[in-house]
């Protein structure tokens, strides 16, 4: 009996390898998981989803070559346009892409951002004014940088304390981090420029100098599912030269 059993696994095993062998993929990947299969800009209305694998809602799922998606939810009004798998119209293993202004949200059961059964792969930003993406690079730890992406705070009057700065609709609600680039200038004393996500001020970026300028760019980590706006600090007498700009973020998948 013992000897029929070890042979019935062995056979199990060699038909599962063979199965992957033969059909080039892998089943039974763990829940939330995802390798690559990152958004990179190809032209203003065209984003490429490289190779790579993951589970979506239960099924699993990979990219072999670079998919290219023409975008579909562009308008002429500022905003987030999140990259899906359609659960529903995907041939898996062979994920179907599709894009919306819809928001996901994290789900406990599925490990991951969903809206409705669809996975969000990643996030690219409309500006004002045109139907196109704008231009970003992507790196392997999903940061997305988009020189000038948005201007927060243009000849700000800090008051000496910190000051809050909405930013919400200007970083993913699925963002775990955030880029922010602050100047502030004084000619006549010390000069401040601090930037903070909100309610979380040891969360910081900052520089100080005197009779010029101050200037600080760097990441600000974020919370799952906390607030989205910033706050910022200068000098009571630092009068309307305070600039904030969100130039990318990282997101969660």
């Amino acid at each position: 009996m013992r000897k029929i059993t070890i042979l019935s696994i062995i056979a199990t095993v060699c038909f599962i390898a063979a199965q992957g062998v033969f059909a080039g993929t892998y089943v039974g990947v763990m829940k939330g998981t995802i390798c690559q299969a990152y958004v990179d800009y190809n032209d203003a209305n065209t984003i490429t989803v490289t190779a790579g694998y993951g589970e979506c809602n239960g099924h699993y799922w990979e990219v072999t070559e670079p998919i290219l998606h023409g975008m579909t939810s562009l308008t002429t009004s500022e905003d987030f346009h999140y990259i899906y798998i359609d659960d529903a119209n995907s041939d898996y293993p062979y994920p179907t892409i599709i894009d919306s202004t819809a928001e996901p949200a994290w789900s406990n059961s599925n490990l991951g951002w969903y809206n409705g059964n669809n996975r969000c792969i990643g996030v690219v930003w409309s500006p004002q004014g045109s139907a196109t993406i704008f231009s970003f690079n992507t790196n392997s730890s999903l940061m997305v940088i988009s020189s000038g992406m948005k201007i927060v705070l243009q000849n700000g009057n800090p008051t000496g304390g910190w000051d809050f700065l909405e930013t919400t609709a200007y970083i993913p609600l699925n963002a775990i981090a955030v880029s922010v680039s602050a100047s502030n200038a004084d000619w006549n004393g010390t000069v401040v420029a601090r930037v903070a996500v909100y309610n979380r001020s040891e969360t910081q970026i900052l520089d100080d100098s005197y009779n010029g300028y101050a200037s600080v760019t760097g990441w600000l980590q974020l919370v799952r599912n906390s607030p989205r706006d910033l706050i910022y600090m200068g000098e009571n007498d630092d009068d309307n030269t305070f600039y904030v700009e969100i130039t990318g973020y990282q997101i969660e998948r």
